[in-house]
């Protein structure tokens, strides 16, 4: 997003950044920004521009060390086959919305792209961005070897489809049923100008720990518990839950249930852990910690509360007044 904005920022775009500020301050402190806000972004960058190929353009701007851990781990990969390697397992640490896979079929080797959510309305702005920048990274590593590669995109060839010849450095396909860059094994074992195996081994340690960080959660019931502790937010939807978690609502309640629990579970515990801290911990007022819990009104707390412990909540902080 941050590439974006500066590329907005250079073509003198007129945009609401105090928008783009706020989002970016609601999510302090988190790897990422929900991928609908990201769509969002881009498609009114993209619906301002005065480029239909934009996704190409941007393309050819965005340098390998604007990557973090991953571009530098990439810049000094000992060969084409290594680089590719790092981008399939590292590629998370950079954006959640794909899948990338390597498949060897004969003398061939595809590195596929897929949508492992909704990418609309920027589905082939996405598509020209991913794989004009993998093309730049296969043109980086082996130089003009890039030529004997084959790019393919997963839909109709746009009306601008002569500007893909121009700026892309290989043959291109539309209308594939798999979207990917399909390069010769031949190249794989060719030796990067700029190869240091030393670098590498320093960028893959600080991507494990990226990932690691990323990973950290053993259930998607935590992913959920850490989002909405971070957001200090108890108020938050599951549509508003699975939209951060780049996943549909149907798609969350599903995995929620093979956990054994839903969201409203969830919700209900944080609910109920947090009030019973607000209430021993502080000297907020009933109505005050029912909106904070996201209750509309403090009667609907109350028996919310009445629930979960047994007693109203002036009755509970009533009784462990001695321990306040």
């Amino acid at each position: 997003l941050h590439q974006f904005i500066r590329y907005s920022e250079e073509q003198n775009l007129e945009l609401n950044y105090s928008h783009i500020t706020n989002t970016l301050e609601k999510h302090k402190g988190q790897d990422f920004i929900p991928f609908n806000d990201f769509k969002d972004f881009v498609h009114d960058i993209y619906s301002k521009s005065s480029c239909p190929w934009l996704g190409l353009h941007f393309a050819q701007k965005i340098q390998l060390s604007s990557h973090g851990s991953l571009g530098f781990a990439v810049s000094h990969g000992i060969d084409l086959g290594e680089c590719l390697e790092l981008i399939s397992r590292y590629y998370q640490t950079r954006l959640q919305a794909i899948g990338i896979n390597i498949q060897v079929n004969g003398e061939d080797c595809l590195l596929e792209i897929k949508e492992t959510c909704t990418w609309e309305p920027i589905r082939e702005l996405l598509y020209e961005v991913l794989l004009a920048s993998l093309l730049n990274v296969i043109e980086f590593v082996i130089g003009k070897g890039v030529e004997q590669c084959t790019v393919c995109f997963p839909y109709k060839a746009p009306a601008w489809q002569d500007k893909y010849v121009e700026l892309l450095p290989c043959s291109v396909h539309f209308d594939a049923k798999t979207a990917g860059v399909t390069i010769p094994k031949s190249l794989l074992k060719i030796t990067s100008v700029t190869a240091n195996p030393r670098s590498v081994e320093l960028a893959r340690a600080q991507c494990d720990e990226e990932l690691s960080r990323l990973n950290q959660f053993d259930s998607l019931e935590q992913k959920v518990v850490s989002l909405v502790e971070q957001a200090h937010d108890y108020s938050l939807s599951i549509e508003e839950i699975a939209r951060n978690l780049n996943m549909s609502k149907s798609t969350l309640a599903r995995k929620l249930k093979t956990e054994n629990t839903s969201f409203s579970k969830v919700m209900a515990n944080l609910r109920k852990a947090q009030a019973k801290n607000l209430l021993l911990n502080t000297q907020s007022s009933i109505e005050a910690i029912a909106l904070t819990l996201g209750y509309d009104d403090a009667s609907n707390f109350n028996r919310s509360f009445k629930r979960w412990f047994d007693s109203s909540p002036s009755q509970f902080r009533q009784a462990h007044k001695q321990s306040l």
